[in-house]
């Protein structure tokens, strides 16, 4: 009782316990495992021993020293899980980790543990069982996790068919995470999807189960899980991916989105929920990515709408076709032209809308491929109907996706050329916002556009970013207004006047105005009395066919006359006139400050925009007292009153002005402002409508730009780089104060001015500087960055050679507009340079060639400088630039020794900076990923004198040395071990055994037996051959597992095996050969369905000084085996000393 405790690995190989441990760990694939917590020794079974390449079955210091199979990156992990575990009072624990193979690789392992504890829950012993999940072909190689067809099988097991069951599925993607795998690796990126899995499983509760679906997807099912539960499960995994996470000491961030489908409500199988959650992921990404979609059935009609109309591009666009609708002239309605308007049939006859497949079409980029086809047909049309009307023009929309494309007007001009159709006949539509984008293609496009005469419209404007200060500025043929403005004549006096002053400032531009959505004859009439030039719409036609067009618009049959009756224009402005209330509901919609003059400079009337702006008491205080809320004098210093007057008179003469005005609040606070004063029809004359716009916020932004500008002109001249700006009409804009240094100039104005004498006439390969820097810039408009060489020069004539980046930068310009940036930099002192390098590269060239080693040279930051062919060859790099550039790629992700291999590679060279020389074992990967194992030696040197000390790196491949090692090591175990039972031949045995009888130095008892199974042959008579020679196999595996670790065992002879043992007493060996003997016919042997036994002798000596060669003891061992099979076998004799 008080003795020294006995450990449970001191039990008697006798005792049940032990017998069913080794029973267990022999037949079972998985790994057993018992950790003996208060001796800290664990026993490992068998195969554990053989996989992980372990010393033996039992070790000692585990907890203190670290498990020595667990991966580094997960050793300090799993000894935190084991300290919580035995602090805690669970009595199991799962856990997770990689482990190391005797070959070599990392390998996954998913384990269960029991642990045993005493009355006063003090930890004692754990039991455990580990899986290599890469031996499971359901489990996830990479993370872990089962795969999604796990999930499909759960859902048909407990919820599919069910009454009153419910399940959600919640479909996970990562991100932008091929990013990850691109800015680091795939090993990385693999290291990514395992943590993330894991640290996702945390948050789930116990009835939502999670598996790897596919690439950077993951896939949760909620077996009776309700909405809100899955929901919130999104948000909590969304809250955890967006703070920054860390993987092998690199740090990243990502977001993720997700796709949410029920079951039944929404699906009604399995893969009717796959292919809704991914339908709703996609629409997530499509949304602006790190949100959660809800499924509807309108996305997978989208999805199929979007598939329908790439097959009908596929199969020479099957379901599009042109309707056309007239375009008339707005007086007579004559017809002028038409416009060709796409349409397109489903498979099964539906009629889709353009405002639903367009877009599709655009977000695809199929508008491409299909909006030529639309200007084919439309051109094939046109030449057809201008043979009828030789002024025919074809109206046909193009979409911005088009005019980015650089070859689409190159395309237009060969369809014209193609058809012999004159440009004139043909106009191109584009919304107004394709007129002002900062986009250099589309701007091209346009221009271009415009120089092969081709007529472009505006279509729909008044919708977009309206103003008719634009209207000036834009090159453009037609005008069309949009719909809404139409419809809204006689309800909106500021539509009415909006519609009246496009169509004049247009006419004084020289454009046409075409009114769009025109649909009943009154309509008509007020659009002609605006003195519209064409009109489009329902009232004339619905879109039709080409056939019935071409029947009813261009033959002698069409009468416009039919819609055209005379107009009572008095009737109509009587009409809006004698309607107060319709009067005042316009003021009152108009979004402006209005205000309603007479000749007698009186205000009739004023909206309550105006009372608001004034902060007055009323409209009665604006009429009565408009002049309080103006100053005397405006900033010019002339009189307010004076100058009220004439700009209305001005108005009254000419129907319009616009100008600049000053007014102030019922408190005195100034309000700028801009006045458009428009004359408008009233009774027998006209009054005038005066609109005031507030400028203060227009003014306080400016304000803001400003200071912007001051600004952006401080970082400009911290920046230490010459620096300037160019604006879109490649105007050198600003500078900084380096550019002026660099040039040795007088002030930032001097280089802004001249800078296109700051070049030679022409560049080094013959081109003109100043067409050369115009093209550049006109590049970096486009591409966003550019890097050149470029040849500068200062006013007195010395030349400087430069590195130009030019790089695009948005929003820059006041009107949002991009602008370019281009930094210089002085390469004279690079070019000095350059050379003192290349006086050093010949040197180091003439080491590196000479050597018969693969060589790389490095620098002192552990940059790599050159190589030599040996090392391009073999590496298997395509050449030199490839191993320099991306050396690492070269390196498996660890070494053999399961140190990461770009830490040991730092690690060694600062050694070698430290102790001048280092030589060490290392394997590459070549690109045919052949494992390379070399011998390297790192050599700190010196080139020269003034040069920077270098490190060279001699790699010896020792693959030819390893094979050869290989194949030493295979004739050996050939020579030395016998083929079927691994024992030692008889020779390598004896060859032992004479060792042993050389080595006189020890006293320890040497004991020698000799086994032979009982009634061998009767096996290999009975059953045959193949069951003898598996008896043989399962017998002395057996009889391996009874002896003490460290027995030699080596075959004698057929059916009899010698065995060496030392340090044992006779004691001990006579008990030990009695146990084997006696377990030996407990071994159930099977073959074919046939079950037998089989049982042993054995005879056994001692050496003793007579014993003078190995010879003599065999000798004797073998008379003690004679008596123990004369005196009826299945029995051991010991012959005592």
């Amino acid at each position: 009782m008080g003795g020294a405790r006995m450990s449970l690995f001191d039990i008697n190989p006798d005792r049940e316990e032990a017998f069913l441990y080794k029973a267990v760990s022999s037949v079972c694939s998985d790994y057993l495992y018992i950790w003996d917590l208060e001796e800290d020794i664990l026993l490992a079974s068998p195969n554990m021993v053989s996989d992980l390449g372990l010393d033996g079955n039992r070790m000692t210091n585990c907890f203190h020293s670290g498990i020595k199979w667990i991966h580094p990156h997960d050793r300090e992990r799993v000894r935190e899980l084991y300290r919580t575990f035995i602090r805690s009072d669970e009595d199991s624990q799962n856990l997770e980790y990689q482990a190391l193979t005797a070959d070599g690789n990392y390998i996954w392992l998913s384990g269960r543990e029991k642990i045993k504890r005493d009355d006063t829950g003090k930890a004692l012993l754990i039991v455990g069982i580990l899986r290599n999940l890469e031996q499971y072909e359901g489990v996830d190689q990479v993370t872990g996790l089962l795969r999604h067809g796990s999930a499909r099988e759960r859902f048909e097991n407990t919820t599919e068919g069910r009454a009153g069951s419910h399940g959600e599925v919640l479909l996970l993607g990562i991100d932008g995470f091929k990013n990850i795998n691109i800015l680091n690796s795939h090993s990385f990126g693999d290291f990514v999807l395992r943590t993330t899995a894991q640290d996702i499983l945390k948050l789930l509760p116990e009835q939502v189960k999670l598996y790897r679906y596919d690439g950077d997807q993951f896939l949760l099912y909620g077996n009776n899980v309700r909405r809100e539960e899955m929901l919130r499960i999104y948000g909590d995994i969304r809250k955890y991916a967006s703070g920054f996470h860390r993987v092998n000491g690199c740090s990243y961030r990502f977001t993720v989105s997700g796709g949410i489908i029920a079951y039944p409500e929404e699906a009604h199988s399995w893969g009717e929920l796959e292919k809704g959650a991914c339908a709703a992921l996609r629409q997530a990404k499509t949304n602006g990515k790190d949100q959660c979609v809800e499924f509807t059935a309108e996305l997978l009609e989208e999805l199929q709408l979007s598939h329908c109309l790439a097959r009908s591009v596929d199969n020479g666009y099957e379901g599009f076709r042109l309707v056309f609708q007239p375009i008339c002239d707005a007086g007579t309605l004559k017809v002028r032209g038409a416009e060709a308007l796409l349409r397109y049939t489903m498979p099964d006859g539906r009629e889709i809308s353009p405002t639903e497949f367009i877009p599709l079409l655009e977000g695809s980029r199929l508008i491409l491929p299909v909006g030529l086809w639309v200007l084919e047909q439309a051109v094939i049309a046109c030449k057809v109907w201008s043979r009828q009307n030789p002024d025919f023009i074809m109206d046909v929309n193009v979409s911005f996706v088009q005019l980015q494309d650089s070859g689409f007007c190159g395309k237009v001009d060969a369809l014209l050329q193609k058809y012999d159709l004159p440009a004139r006949n043909l106009a191109l539509e584009l919304t107004e916002s394709y007129f002002i984008t900062n986009d250099s293609n589309v701007n091209d496009s346009l221009e271009r556009l415009n120089k092969m005469h081709i007529e472009l419209s505006m279509d729909d404007f008044g919708i977009g970013y309206s103003s008719l200060g634009r209207l000036s500025e834009i090159d453009m043929d037609v005008v069309k207004v949009d719909r809404y403005f139409v419809k809204a004549l006689h309800i909106s006096q500021y539509n009415h006047d909006f519609v009246e002053s496009v169509i004049r400032l247009c006419h004084n531009l020289n454009k046409e105005v075409c009114m769009e959505g025109v649909e009943t004859k009154e309509e008509w009439e007020t659009i002609s009395l605006l003195n519209a030039d064409l009109v489009q719409g329902f009232y004339i036609s619905r879109p039709v066919e080409p056939e019935v067009f071409y029947r009813k618009y261009l033959t002698s049959s069409y009468d416009s006359k039919s819609l055209v009756s005379p107009i009572d224009k008095e009737k109509i402005q009587k009409k809006l006139v004698n309607n107060k209330e319709l009067l005042f509901a316009m003021m009152n919609a108009t979004p402006l400050c209005l205000i309603l003059w007479n000749r007698q400079f009186e205000i009739m009337a004023c909206n309550e925009k105006a009372v608001q702006l004034f902060r007055a008491d009323g409209k009665k205080d604006i009429i009565e007292h408009f002049y309080r809320f103006s100053p005397p004098c405006q900033e010019d210093g002339r009189s307010s009153v004076e100058t009220v007057h004439e700009r209305i008179t001005e108005a009254f003469a000419s129907g319009y002005s616009e100008f600049r005005w000053m007014h102030c609040d019922k408190e005195g606070n100034s309000i700028p402002a801009e006045v458009i004063s428009v004359r408008i029809p009233y009774l027998d004359d006209f009054v005038v409508a005066s609109y005031t716009r507030d400028l203060r916020a227009e003014i306080e932004l400016s304000e803001k730009r400003w200071k912007f500008r001051m600004r952006l002109k401080a970082l400009l001249d911290a920046t230490p780089l010459c620096l300037n700006l160019w604006d879109k009409e490649f105007h050198n804009i600003m500078c900084n104060r380096e550019a002026v240094k660099l040039f040795e100039l007088d002030s930032e104005q001097d280089y802004l001015e001249h800078f296109n004498l700051l070049s030679p006439e022409r560049q080094p390969d013959g081109s003109l500087s100043t067409e050369g820097a115009r093209e550049k810039i006109k590049e970096a408009m486009q591409k966003g960055r550019i890097q050149f060489n470029w040849l500068h020069q200062k006013p007195d004539g010395e030349l400087i050679p430069a590195e130009i980046t030019l790089v695009r930068i948005e929003g820059l310009e006041e009107d949002g507009s991009a602008m370019v940036a281009g930094y210089t930099r002085d390469l004279r002192d690079q070019i000095r340079a350059e050379k003192a390098e290349r006086l050093m590269a010949r040197r180091v060239r003439a080491v590196v060639d000479s050597s018969p080693l693969a060589c790389v040279l490095w620098n002192m930051r552990q940059e790599a400088l050159d190589c030599n062919q040996i090392a391009v060859e073999m590496l298997g790099a395509r050449d030199k630039e490839e191993v320099l550039h991306d050396f690492d790629s070269f390196l498996p992700l660890y070494q053999p020794d399961g140190s990461v291999s770009v830490e040991k590679r730092i690690k060694t060279m600062n050694e070698v900076q430290k102790n001048r020389r280092c030589v060490f074992e290392w394997v590459y990967v070549n690109r045919n990923g052949e494992s390379i194992p070399c011998e390297v030696t790192l050599v700190k040197a010196v080139i020269g004198k003034d040069d920077e000390d270098i490190i060279i790196a001699y790699s010896r491949d020792l693959r030819e040395l390893k094979r050869t090692l290989e194949i030493i090591d295979r004739l050996k175990r050939q020579a030395c071990y016998d083929a079927l039972t691994g024992c030692l031949t008889r020779e390598y045995f004896i060859e032992n055994l004479t060792v042993q009888f050389q080595n006189e130095k020890t006293d320890a008892p040497v004991m020698l037996g000799l086994l032979d199974l009982d009634g061998f042959k009767n096996v290999n008579d009975t059953y045959g051959h193949e069951a003898g020679d598996m008896t043989l196999k399962r017998v002395i595996k057996r009889v391996g597992e009874l002896l003490p670790e460290g027995t030699l065992i080596g075959r004698f002879g057929g059916d009899e095996f010698l065995f060496l043992l030392q340090g044992r007493e006779q004691g001990s060996v006579s008990r030990m050969l009695c146990s084997i003997v006696e377990q030996i016919p407990q071994m159930q042997l099977e073959y074919k369905g046939n079950i037998f036994t089989s049982s042993i002798s054995i005879g056994a000596v001692f050496r003793t000084p007579e014993d003078t060669c190995p010879e003599d003891l065999i000798r004797r061992a073998d008379d003690a085996l004679y008596q123990a099979k004369r005196n009826g076998r299945n029995r051991s004799v010991l012959v005592q000393e």
